[in-house]
């Protein structure tokens, strides 16, 4: 740099060191700048409408990616949360830009509540969990039966018994009457 300076100021430039001095310095500023600031998000936290236990995790999400991890922290009988969701950075590039949905998720399953990344305010967003209410199994339908489907007694009744009788009775007598006008 010094280098630079020297070689404006032979030229007889004093008014241009300055300058490349400066614009230097600023270079420098900038690329020692701070990263911009997290999005806050705290609030409470149920599940199925009970506190959620203390420790219990708390992820939001931007997109696919994580963009901040904390745990559920007891505030007498309140569930609450505090969690820093951080800049897009290169390091972190899908997270944190001005606008963008954040969805969070406790303990594994998704809350219905979603959150705006505003880093320039505190975002209190009160989250619930519901877990869905389980579906009622249908009843497996039962076989139809074939054949009678009149009534289910199979046994003979009189009538059935009669008829078989007079019908052997018949027979037998034509047997009978065959066999006598045989030779």
């Amino acid at each position: 740099m010094k280098s630079v300076i020297h070689l404006v100021m032979r030229r007889g430039g004093t008014l241009v060191a300055v300058l490349a001095l400066a614009m230097a310095s600023v270079g420098a500023s900038l690329a020692q700048s701070p990263p911009n600031p997290p999005a806050r998000f705290v609030g409470t936290v149920t599940i199925d409408g009970a506190p959620a236990p203390a420790g219990t995790t708390i992820e939001a999400r931007i997109g696919t990616a994580t963009c901040g991890v904390a745990t559920v922290f007891m505030s007498g009988s309140e569930a609450r949360y505090t969690l820093d969701a951080p800049a897009a950075q290169p390091s972190a590039a899908e997270c944190g830009t001005e606008g963008a949905s954040v969805s969070f998720y406790v303990g594994g399953k998704a809350a219905g509540q979603t959150g705006s990344w505003r880093n320039w305010e505190l975002n209190q967003l009160n989250l619930t969990v519901v877990a869905p209410t389980p579906v009622p199994a249908t009843p497996t339908p039962r076989v139809p039966v074939a054949g009678n489907t009149v009534g289910t007694d199979y046994g003979f009744s009189a009538w059935w018994i009669a008829s078989l009788a007079t019908l052997a009775a018949i027979g037998f007598s034509g047997m009978g009457w065959a066999a006598s006008r045989r030779p």
